[in-house]
């Protein structure tokens, strides 16, 4: 009796443990913390996808969470024109750049927006234009959209 007893109190144990272990990162939130260390002046960066299998386009990495929230009008806009949305936010203290994210063979792979601290006066095509740095360096570590979504090195 003893001996059955111990494997199942094990399990009791070690099962809550290791649910509260934290999920391996994908690629993509991998991209988003390595594109912040890199970019001190960076406030916000996040990429809208659709996943494998799925229809909606959603957020699947980003260093403000929001994790599954679909894309809106603007983000859906970009994708598909592939012309960026500049947009200087509602309270005036933030700059918003958001660009179609395109894989190392120009395939359009979703949107990656970034977001700048803003004051009146500041250069808004000099932000641009860092922004879309960002966007080059993330495309040309991206083989595939698939690749956003793996979680090994």
């Amino acid at each position: 009796m003893r001996c059955c007893l111990l494997p199942a109190c094990l399990a009791a144990l070690v099962l809550p443990l290791i649910a509260q272990m934290p999920k391996p990162k994908i690629f993509a939130q991998r991209l988003v913390e390595t594109e912040m260390d890199k970019h001190p002046d960076l406030l916000i960066i996040v990429f809208h996808v659709t996943p494998p299998g799925e229809k909606e386009n959603v957020i699947i990495a980003s260093n403000i969470g929001r994790i599954g929230k679909k894309a809106d009008e603007d983000d859906m806009r970009v994708m598909n024109t592939g012309k960026p949305n500049l947009e200087v936010n509602a309270t005036g203290d933030h700059f918003e750049v958001e660009m179609a994210q395109r894989d190392k063979t120009g395939q359009v792979v979703g949107a990656l927006a970034v977001v700048y601290a803003y004051k009146d006066g500041v250069d808004k095509e000099k932000l641009h234009t860092k922004a879309e740095e960002i966007r080059k360096e993330v495309e040309a570590q991206v083989p595939t959209r698939e690749r956003l979504f793996e979680t090994g090195q």
